[in-house]
């Protein structure tokens, strides 16, 4: 069974399966390739090497770019066995997470047994942002499988890609010769804004550029469409948020009219219970008081005095009573 390679194993192929390789990229159990130098913006067709001048790329919202690893693999029988007698060595490659996080879309690929050269994949902007990248930027990682006896392949990788070096264009043969334009089925609806477009772009120079421009305007417009949409159904949320705010503030009044007759039938309550409790202690201290003769001729010389001080006394009362929750 093919087993992944450790960072201990990873180590020894520097130098050697990894030509250009650097400790520093081996994780536990993969190696992160860096940006090469060459590569190329498929939207325009212009190729690029960074150097002394050019120290990275930029890559507008909605383009693609052909990119190379600084690293060059060697996975030929020959080196491979020098290190590992008994099998051979398979490849995956596969984005970092943080492209995915930035938008950045690209494909997984295989290197097989045998291959020997630059390793190249392309990188597509779907962000609505441009997306920067330096030379020898950690952005994408190898993992590495060792082939059991089983899994050895009678045939090495032999391709048309084998030991080159650089940016490498697709070589894929397309479609026959001598196909005619009326035998493709596509998108396009006849004589639609895209079928223009298309033939604008098909046109040549200059047309052409106006073409590629007017079509990276439509890909921009696609992106603010989808950001208007976005922002358009915050909106909507926010204007229900309103409408229910406004409905609560129409039932306040009717609300605050409940409490204050509640309010007031409680502190008309506290009254009554308040002149009666008072009412009901003054008659339960003057009816004995009255029935002694001493405390009758008391009363008659100094009545309307203590009369005056009792009226104070429950004004007093009650005030304090309606005060209280």
């Amino acid at each position: 069974m093919a087993q992944i390679l450790n960072d201990t194993e990873l180590k020894k192929l520097i130098g050697t399966v990894i030509k250009n390789g650097d400790e520093n990229c081996i994780r536990p159990n993969s190696y992160i390739l860096r940006l090469g130098p060459t590569g190329e913006f498929l939207n325009t067709g212009k190729e690029f090497e960074l150097g002394k001048n050019k120290k990275g790329i930029r890559i507008q919202p909605g383009h693609a770019v052909g990119l190379t690893a600084l690293e060059v693999l060697d996975f030929s029988r020959e080196i491979v066995h020098s290190i590992f007698p008994e099998n051979d060595l398979h490849g995956l490659l596969s984005p970092t997470t943080d492209l995915s996080r930035e938008g950045i879309v690209t494909s997984t690929t295989q290197i097989d047994a045998g291959y020997k050269g630059t390793l190249n994949w392309t990188l597509t902007n779907t962000s609505s942002e441009e997306r920067k990248f330096v030379q020898s930027e950690k952005i994408f990682r190898l993992t590495i499988f060792k082939l059991g006896k089983n899994e050895i392949p009678e045939n090495l990788y032999c391709g048309d890609y084998q030991d080159k070096v650089g940016y490498l264009r697709s070589n894929r043969a397309g479609a026959p010769v001598g196909m005619k334009d009326s035998e493709w089925e596509d998108a396009f609806v006849k004589g639609g804004p895209q079928e223009l477009l298309d033939n604008l772009i098909k046109s040549g120079y200059p047309w052409n550029i106006l073409g590629k421009k007017l079509q990276e305007i439509d890909n921009q417009f696609i992106t603010v469409t989808d950001e208007y949409s976005k922002i358009h159904h915050d909106i909507s949320t926010i204007n229900k948020n309103i409408d229910i705010i406004s409905q609560n503030q129409k039932n306040t009044p009717q609300t605050v009219q409940e409490i204050l007759r509640s309010e007031t039938q409680t502190l008309q309550n506290r009254w009554l219970i308040g002149v009666a409790s008072i009412i009901l202690a003054i008659s339960g201290i003057i009816l004995p008081m009255v029935s002694n003769e001493k405390v009758a001729s008391f009363f008659k010389e100094f009545g309307v005095p203590i009369g005056f001080g009792l009226i104070i006394i429950s004004g007093v009362t009650l005030y304090v009573i309606s005060k209280k929750k």
